[in-house]
Formats: structure tokens, sequence, C-alpha cells
């Protein structure tokens, strides 16, 4: 999660730094900012030592960037995610709320509070910005949007709507592990053997079964007839146990 979160702060670079490229939204003067200000220049800094995991000296370097621009989005944004680590909560959606503040329409700062607030248990809140950001169409990882939302309607236990956004991800990107798993999960939990077997053999084309889905496997193939496959699967989960 940290790796992705880290990548929606370069998004957010790219996006705050001044360009011939038309604006993909409209958002405020304040973030319509020169790449080598000194702002900006301590937003790339702040992300650099976040991902050395130098927590105090990015707080520091965003903290600076915003005492050159006190509404520069992206760096409300990187502290908030740097607090966020710390388990420093309130003070994450104190600089969240600036963020979203200071460019309400910038979709790659809504996704991001919609994963924070999925993160802490507000999971329809969560929603409601994942939708704003599908609401813009220049979004260009709208799939991760989609498999964001279906997780936390999961977890909201929505099933019914969790399923329907984990197919659209997957009709963008056919290989997203997180959709695939959640699906094998879903068609399983609905009696739909030939399906739930469909998107178990999809996900292990990518990625080793952990032990749910070894047992979700075992019981589909039980349920298909196919003993010798199932017999299959109870090995491979007795090894993991082991």
């Amino acid at each position: 999660m940290k790796n992705v979160l880290v990548a929606s702060l370069f998004l957010l670079i790219m996006g705050c730094a001044s360009n011939p490229q038309p604006k993909r939204y409209n958002d405020a003067d304040s973030q319509k900012v020169d790449s080598n200000s000194p702002e900006m220049l301590n937003v790339k800094m702040g992300v650099a030592y976040f991902e050395r995991n130098d927590y105090d000296t990015a707080i520091e370097k965003f903290k600076r960037a915003l005492a050159h621009n006190p509404k520069l989005a992206i760096a409300h944004s990187g502290l908030a995610l740097v607090y966020s680590t710390m388990n420093a909560m309130d003070d994450a959606e104190k600089h969240y709320k600036q963020s979203i503040r200071y460019a309400p329409n910038d979709p790659t700062i809504l996704n991001n509070y919609g994963t924070f607030l999925c993160q802490n248990g507000k999971y329809l809140e969560a929603v409601e910005y994942y939708k704003k950001t599908l609401a813009n169409p220049f979004y260009k990882t709208p799939e991760t949007v989609r498999e964001n939302m279906g997780v936390c309607l999961m977890k909201a236990e929505k099933a019914e709507e969790a399923e329907y956004n984990f197919r659209e991800a997957l009709k963008v990107n056919p290989r997203m592990p997180i959709s695939l798993y959640n699906m094998v999960i879903l068609s399983a939990g609905k009696g739909e053997s030939m399906t739930a077997r469909a998107f178990i053999q999809r996900l292990e084309s990518i990625m080793e079964l952990d032990e749910k889905v070894l047992k979700v496997a075992y019981e589909v193939e039980k349920k298909l007839g196919n003993q010798k496959m199932a017999n299959a699967y109870l090995a491979r989960l007795r090894k993991i146990k082991k």
C-alpha cells in the first residue's frame, strides 16, 4: 500500500508542476506551481525521505513547502501520508482535509483521501470520494479506484456493489490480483462454482494461492465432482499448514 501511495504523490507532483499541457481539471491558482520552485523542490525531497522511511525529515520538508505556499495541496497530502504511516491519524486527517480544500477537483487527492477513510473504517464515506474520483474522465487508472471501492464495499458488507466494481476493474486490467481474489470469494459464496473455478485459475496464473483461497478451491472442486483436483488443492493446503 505504501508504494501505491508514493506513486500517487508522484502523480500529484506531475499534476501540480506547471507545463505546456492543458489542465485536466479545474483547480485553484495556488496549485499551478513551477516544478523548480522552492515549494516543489521541498515536496520532492519530502517524498524521497518518506521512501527512505525517514519520516521526521519528510515532515520537515513538506512543512517547508507549506511555508512557501500554505495552500499547496500536494504538500498537505504528503504530510497526511507521513502522519498516517506514523499512526498520527488526527494530524493525517487534518492535512487530507486541507488538501481537499485547496484542490477539491484533483482526482488523485480525492482517491488518496478515500483510501485513508477506508483504512480507518469510514467505508461508505470513502466510497463517495472514490465516486468523485471516477467522475473525472481523465484520471489515468480508474481500475485502481474501482478495486479500492470494491474492497471498501466488501468491508461494508455490500457484496453486490463490491462485485460490480471488481468486475469493472478487471475489464480494464484482467490481471489485478486483489480483484481476482475477491471475485473468487464472492463467486464461491454465491455457489457459482464454475465461475469461482475460472477466477481461481486466473488468480493462480499470477500469484501463489494462500490458505483461504486453497480452502475455497478445494470446496469448489468437490462440488464440481473433480475429486482429483480437490485432493491436489488439499495437499497444497496441508503443506502450507506444516
